[in-house]
């Protein structure tokens, strides 16, 4: 008799909403590999969520205001904007080399956010969340970021001087005394424990941990707004021209302004129904989680908005061990890597190789031997295995027979890997999806190996062809998985085994079964993966 497994639901009543959101990335250098991986873990999950048949919009943009950036612009001798506009296209030129499907790139000198964070801003003043003091304490320019006397420390300098740094990121402070507007974040100390104690709200579990302890320690209220002498690259304050927004009230509102109604854009509302795609789960680096997981959700809660649905946090990325830096001469440009090793294998291993919870590291080393093992011996030799003209002569869909044991066993397989890929992707944790995968398609290989279908075919058509079906359609579901990481060459994959477009999204394509026996395979395509020896 022949199985049949239903892994999903079958149908699904309507597209369920999924909002997914990079940081907005700073214009003061162009864009390396640290951006290249946030963009690339929000595409993926984009992707997947695509490939179930939701209705996905995913942003990324760059942050375009501040001290920083006007002094970039003018160590250069450029005016802001044409530095800016300079500096923001290569960021679009790298993320499309990089084959991301962001819906929006925004920019903080947009129009629409422009009034987003005006609008913002009038709430949180008539509110009363806003008031007018003087911000005494620490500032760094690097950082963007006001600090207090206790989250600083002394550092000697390359000049051997005793000075001033952050604690956290060891970047020159300098003392400050200024009239500011401040946010009152101490008012929102117990809102924002109820919702970091409210579940999984931030992965990995140990971020989310320690924002806990960060909140229960106490919250001061917060500078929002520089005097306009300060920083003239600034949004203005509302009814007061002596005063600039600053950098943080100002970025992380663009992640409403790209979800924002047409209607409340030319009304200056703002509700939970003026933005009908939000909440969304937030990618982002450990070094600004802070600001999205104590900043951003209370000025939403001042405003009357949800906060974020999930902050996923990354660390950073180092190379052959050692960190990035101009001093170490080991930076590199990510699109010069798809050169020497192809898009799809580059955006693998990056996904592939280290967990969010970690730093990861770059070598050409660990690249090359992710490339030729799990890619090209291993992915590559299903492909090759189920599409090879040398074993399916008549490039047709085999008919299949009665399944045994072995058969059932990889159906059961794939049944349970669809739905732990599906944990995984909605965690959030797409390593482990990708190990999940590759355990399975070590399964399949394994099943073709035993059962030697090029042997067997010689005596027994009918097993042999069964044996072929179950790997197809093996194949089929896997790169189906697979496409958030790799999608060209699943789409290749899925040319070959004979899927047309319509088949490739839905929740329904999940199922076993669907390679439709006698149909026409796709024509055969050259090894989509090519084994790379590194010279000495």
């Amino acid at each position: 008799m022949l199985y049949h497994f239903d892994f999903l639901p079958l149908t699904t009543p309507m597209p369920v909403p999924f909002y997914v959101t990079t940081p907005i990335y700073y214009v003061n250098a162009v864009p390396h590999i640290g951006h290249v991986y946030s963009t690339l873990l929000a595409d993926c999950l984009a992707r997947y969520h695509r490939m179930k048949g939701d209705d996905v919009f995913f942003l990324t943009g760059t942050d375009e205001h501040g001290q920083k950036v006007a002094k970039a612009a003018t160590e250069r001798n450029k005016t802001p904007t044409e530095y800016t506009d300079e500096i923001s296209a290569t960021f679009r030129s790298c993320f499309a080399k990089f084959n991301f499907i962001n819906h929006r790139f925004i920019r903080t000198t947009d129009a629409d956010h422009t009034q987003m964070a005006t609008d913002m801003w009038k709430l949180l003043r008539a509110n009363g969340d806003i008031y007018k003091g003087v911000w005494e304490g620490w500032y760094c320019v690097s950082d963007e970021t006001f600090l207090a006397a206790a989250q600083i420390r002394e550092s000697t300098n390359a000049a051997g001087e005793v000075v001033k740094v952050s604690a956290e990121s060891n970047h020159p402070v300098v003392p400050i005394q200024e009239e500011n507007y401040i946010f009152r974040l101490s008012a929102y100390q117990d809102q924002l424990l109820d919702w970091l104690n409210s579940g999984p709200v931030i992965v990995p579990e140990f971020r989310r941990q320690e924002m806990i302890k960060l909140c229960a320690s106490g919250l001061k209220d917060v500078s929002v707004s520089r005097l306009r002498g300060s920083c003239e690259w600034a949004i203005p304050c509302p009814d007061d021209p002596d005063h600039v927004m600053y950098v943080w009230l100002d970025a992380l509102s663009n992640y409403l302004t790209a979800v924002r109604t047409a209607e409340s854009l030319a009304t200056g509302s703002i509700s939970p129904a003026d933005f009908p795609r939000w909440p969304g789960v937030q990618v982002l680096g450990k070094d600004i989680l802070k600001f999205h997981a104590l900043y951003w959700p209370a000025f939403l809660f001042a405003a009357g908005l949800p906060p974020p649905r999930k902050l996923v946090v990354h660390g950073w990325w180092t190379k052959d061990g050692a960190k990035i830096s101009k001093s170490l001469h080991n930076a590199f440009d990510p699109v010069e890597k798809i050169t020497e090793f192809g898009l799809d294998p580059l955006r693998f291993f990056l996904l592939r190789e280290t967990a969010i919870s970690n730093d990861g590291d770059y070598s050409d080393a660990a690249m090359a031997a992710r490339l030729n093992g799990e890619l090209a011996d291993t992915l590559g030799n299903l492909v090759l295995r189920c599409v090879s003209r040398k074993i399916i002569k008549d490039g047709r869909v085999p008919q299949p027979g009665e399944y045994d044991e072995t058969d059932v066993r990889i159906q059961l397989d794939l049944e349970g890997l669809v739905k732990k890929v599906d944990e995984c992707m909605e965690g959030c944790v797409v390593q482990e999806a990708l190990m999940e995968i590759f355990e399975v398609l070590r399964a399949v290989n394994a099943y073709i190996t035993k059962n030697e279908p090029w042997k067997v075919m010689k005596t027994d058509r009918v097993r042999a062809s069964t044996v072929l079906y179950v790997a197809q359609e093996a194949l089929r579901i896997i790169a189906l998985l697979l496409s958030c990481a790799m999608p060209q060459v699943c789409d290749d994959i899925l040319d070959q085994l004979g899927v047309d477009a319509a088949s490739r999204t839905g929740r329904a394509m999940l199922t076993f079964g669907l390679l439709v026996p006698g149909a026409d395979l796709g024509d055969v395509r050259p090894p989509s993966f090519k084994k790379v020896v590194l010279s000495q």
